[in-house]
């Protein structure tokens, strides 16, 4: 019943942050018309990612997750009072909030590992993987939604609401163990920071897994701002015809979880060098797309086997990664997730000032697979020398 009652939460919090994320980029656009505050808005979840990641899930109060979504929930209860006055107000939400989400879901995901059989992992990991995509699909849509039927504060009041019952169905579970370890007390938040990266250097396959997951996040922003770009210039389609297409990769990502990630046998690991290739092939078929609708079944296959990046590294680090130590191997793949995407913000602005978007999201692709490529040589070499080493059968 626990598992029931975790991914109902898990669902509700990826929807809250994603329907947040609309109503945030949407509501400073609305006040400033400018894109530097957009970006600064943008900047204030990457920059708490960033912190989290330094600091550790662990650091900032709280007992169990279940308080923390509540603090959250506070949060937007008490915002839905001021957020109409100013836009200072709206940016102090942002920032409280980016802290809060920063640390909780780092905290989901090391519950998930910690809790789950070693024997049961993937089936978690996947379970996982459906809950969060229904809540990304599912928040920009009923925030879009909501912009045109109800107030401001009344969708913070809703975000109270949904986050109050998350809290509650954490409540009866334990997960205190994931947000008060016994190893992280005494020690210094950068000590356990440079522990995590010498840890992560050293394994065999998260090295190589992040450091192929931070140079896609990098190159990433190249779809976010190449997209609708091209969905105006070359295909000549409206806003609706963006928020088809984002559904799209949205929908895909999802038959991927239930139908393409049961059915990869044998190793999980060299799967998640193959995601990413068929994802730097999707952007480069939208790249290349000569209609709209080519453009759409693109974006499908493009994020078909997206999935398996998470279930493959949520279930390595669940079976080879020590307990204690999930939560802040979860929170630095998210450091390394934002603080790449933030750069990678700035570099492709600069890039599509220059060039065409169809050639700038079909090189992003293009380097994209070279990567993965690279990474499932090396990692393949890594796993044939510890087998050689080991005389022992591979066990990811």
């Amino acid at each position: 019943m626990w598992n029931n009652r975790f991914l109902w939460a898990v669902g509700m919090s990826y929807f809250v942050q994603s329907a947040w994320f609309v109503l945030l980029i949407w509501r400073v656009m609305e006040q400033t018309h400018s894109d530097l505050w957009m970006a600064c808005a943008l900047a204030l979840g990457f920059c708490a990612d960033i912190v989290v990641g330094v600091m550790g899930p662990q650091k900032g109060g709280g007992r169990n997750i279940a308080q923390l979504v509540f603090s959250e929930a506070l949060l937007f209860f008490l915002a839905s009072f001021v957020i109409d006055r100013s836009l200072a107000w709206l940016m102090i939400t942002a920032l409280v909030n980016g802290w809060l989400a920063g640390r909780i879901t780092p905290l989901l995901q090391a519950y998930l590992t910690r809790h789950t059989p070693v024997s049961s992992l993937r089936q978690g990991s996947r379970s996982y993987e459906l809950g969060s995509r229904i809540g990304i699909l599912l928040g920009p849509v009923v925030a879009g939604w909501g912009l045109v039927h109800l107030p401001f504060s009344m969708l913070l009041l809703v975000f109270f609401a949904l986050l109050l019952i998350e809290a509650i169905l954490l409540s009866p579970l334990d997960t205190g163990a994931v947000v008060r370890t016994k190893e992280d007390e005494g020690n210094r938040p950068q000590i356990l920071f440079v522990a995590t990266i010498k840890y992560v250097l050293q394994d065999p396959f998260l090295g190589i897994a992040l450091g192929v997951r931070g140079l896609n996040n990098l190159l990433w922003p190249a779809f976010t701002l190449g997209v609708p770009l091209l969905v105006v210039q070359a295909w000549h389609q409206g806003s609706l015809g963006f928020g088809i297409l984002r559904s799209v990769w949205g929908f895909s990502t999802i038959v991927g979880t239930l139908w393409l990630v049961p059915r990869i046998g044998g190793n999980l690991g060299k799967f998640y060098f193959v995601s990413w290739m068929f994802t730097g092939m999707g952007f480069a078929l939208l790249a290349w797309s000569p209609s709209y609708q080519w453009a759409v079944i693109a974006a499908f296959l493009g994020a078909l086997a997206s999935p398996a990046v998470h279930v493959a590294l949520d279930t390595y680090i669940g079976e080879h990664v020590p307990h204690q130590a999930h939560g802040h191997v979860f929170a630095f793949q998210q450091f390394v997730m934002s603080g790449l995407g933030a750069v990678g913000l700035g570099v492709m602005a600069l890039f599509y000032d220059r060039w065409p978007p169809d050639l700038v999201l079909g090189m992003t692709g293009g380097l994209m697979v070279l990567a993965a490529t690279a990474g499932s040589i090396q990692y393949t070499k890594q796993l044939h020398n510890r087998q050689e080493a080991a005389k022992m059968p591979p066990e990811f």
